[in-house]
This record gives C-alpha cells, structure tokens and sequence, in this order.
C-alpha cells in the first residue's frame, strides 16, 4: 500500500476540539515565500493550461495553512491555526507543478522549511455519519480539479470571499478580518460542502468536531482540516436528496455508504484503494480520534 497521506495533526482520545476552543493567527508571514522569477512565470503557464483544459476552473483565494498549535490551562484546551493567504492558481501552480519536488527541494535550501513556498491551500473535509450509522463517500467527476473518479468524502474549502467579497490576494488586508468571523468560515464551509455537495439541509447536521489534519502527499503535502458530522437523516433518506441534485451535483456521480463497523478497518477493504487521498486521511483521523459514534 502506497503512502498517500501524513498526520500533520491528530486531537487525542477524549480530547474535542470544536469552534469554542479553536483559535485564529493570521499574518502575511504565514503566506508562501516566492520561487525564483522564472519559477514564478511557470505558475502562470500551469494555471493558463490547466484552464484550457477545464474551463470551470476558478482563482478563488484560500486560506494557507501554515502551523498548528495546542495549548492545555488546566482544564482548558486552546487550539490555534496560523494562517495566511494563497489562491487556487497558485495552488495548482505549486502543489500540483510538475516542478513539485524541485519547489520542495527549494523551499528546505532557502528556508529550511520544505512547504515554505507551496500555496498550501487549506482544505476542509468531513466523515458524514447518517443516522444508521453509515459515513456517506462520493465519486468525483471528470469536473474536479484533482481526484477524477475517486471516492472522496464531502470536502472542499474555507472561502475568503465568503468575509472579503471577491477580492484578489493581493487586496485583502489580513489585519483587517476579524477572528470570530474566519473561526466560523472554517467551520461553515465544512457544512455548505456537506449541503452543496449532498444535498442534505443544514439543519439535518450537528456540529462539527475536529478531528485533525491530514497531509496530502500526492499533492505536495497539501493540508486539509478534517470534521466530524452527524447527519440525522438515514443513508436512504440522503441517497434520495442526493438524486435530486445539489447545488454541486457537478462534484460527483454517485453516492456510497460504508457502514461504521467497515470504516473502523477500511485499510484492509477492496474500497480502500477507490479513495482519494483525503478521504483516507480523514479516515485514519476517524480511527485515531476514537470519537464516539453514538
């Protein structure tokens, strides 16, 4: 079996993290440091490409994810994202550049730090459990900008254009957003993609808890925070909205449960090896957390 992912983060047995005790850090010091000019040029050639071939392809800004801290005061549990801005053409410029290792490679030369000059756009994603106790997997379509034709679980992106409007990076003033409001985003953003993407109602879900990070090492090692959701719709009542058309039913082409005593050792299941790469981060942070079902 392949490595496709590394644990950047996982919270501990008993421990919850949620939107109450998750914090924000955000600077420019946490944006990706530059390549060399012609390596910065080679972002714009992969982005012009990659739109050539899918033209619903958007450079929407991001949040980058640089480090994660913890921090215990007695009985009390402080976890904080330090985070900066990037975009979607960088992200598909640098995670995903045929050039990836080399911009590694730099980024430890220059700064001692392999993902110092990668987007790292920080992805979201979450293990949807029914109310039958079944975790909700779908296949992504030709339309995707990465994964086609794998299992993935809901997922996608915290937005800055959710806060800001539709600004270029270059444009926001990170001093200027306000915490509370991209502590929430985070957090939003994993049940619009849940909706969007399913299309179940948000009040069908619970709260989500975080279960970790994962690192994509198929894309340069790119993070992606990933939940735990409750749905309070049974698997046939979510296979029927799913049918129905969501508002990305573009995403994906069919919907799968696997049932909660099968995700426990999914690693040694025929399905595991039809998953994206950040469906079985989210997975082995499922296992790892050891969050109650019930």
């Amino acid at each position: 079996m392949s490595l496709e992912n590394t644990i950047m983060f996982s919270t501990s047995p008993g421990v919850v993290i949620d939107r109450k005790n998750t914090r924000i850090n955000m600077s420019t010091t946490f944006n990706r440091k530059c390549l060399p000019s012609s390596d910065e040029k080679n972002i714009e050639t992969i982005w012009d490409n990659r739109k050539k071939k899918n033209s619903t392809l958007f450079n929407g800004t991001k949040f980058r994810l640089d480090t994660v801290c913890q921090l215990f005061n007695k009985e009390t549990l402080t976890f904080t994202l330090n985070l900066g801005l990037t975009d979607y053409k960088d992200f598909i410029g640098t995670n995903w550049s045929p050039n990836a290792k080399q911009i590694l490679q730099h980024g430890e030369n220059e700064y001692g730090n392999t993902q110092a000059c990668m987007s790292d756009a920080m992805g979201v994603g979450s293990l949807v459990l029914t109310a039958d106790n079944r975790a909700i997997f779908l296949k992504r379509s030709q339309f995707c900008g990465e994964a086609n034709g794998l299992y993935d679980i809901p997922g996608g992106h915290a937005e800055p254009s959710e806060l800001v409007g539709k600004l270029p990076m270059q444009e926001i003033d990170l001093s200027a957003l306000n915490e509370e409001a991209v502590i929430d985003e985070i957090y939003n953003s994993t049940l619009r993609e849940i909706r969007d993407e399913v299309n179940v109602p948000l009040d069908s879900l619970t709260e989500p808890i975080l279960m970790g990070i994962a690192r994509n090492i198929t894309s340069s090692y790119r993070p992606s925070v990933e939940f735990f959701v409750r749905c309070s719709l049974s698997g046939e009542q979510v296979e029927k909205l799913y049918h129905k058309g969501g508002a990305e039913e573009y995403e994906s082409t069919t919907i799968v449960f696997i049932a909660l005593d099968r995700i426990k050792s999914l690693q040694n299941d025929d399905f595991w090896n039809t998953m994206a790469p950040s469906a079985k981060g989210c997975v082995k942070l499922f296992q790892l957390s050891e969050i109650s079902a019930e």
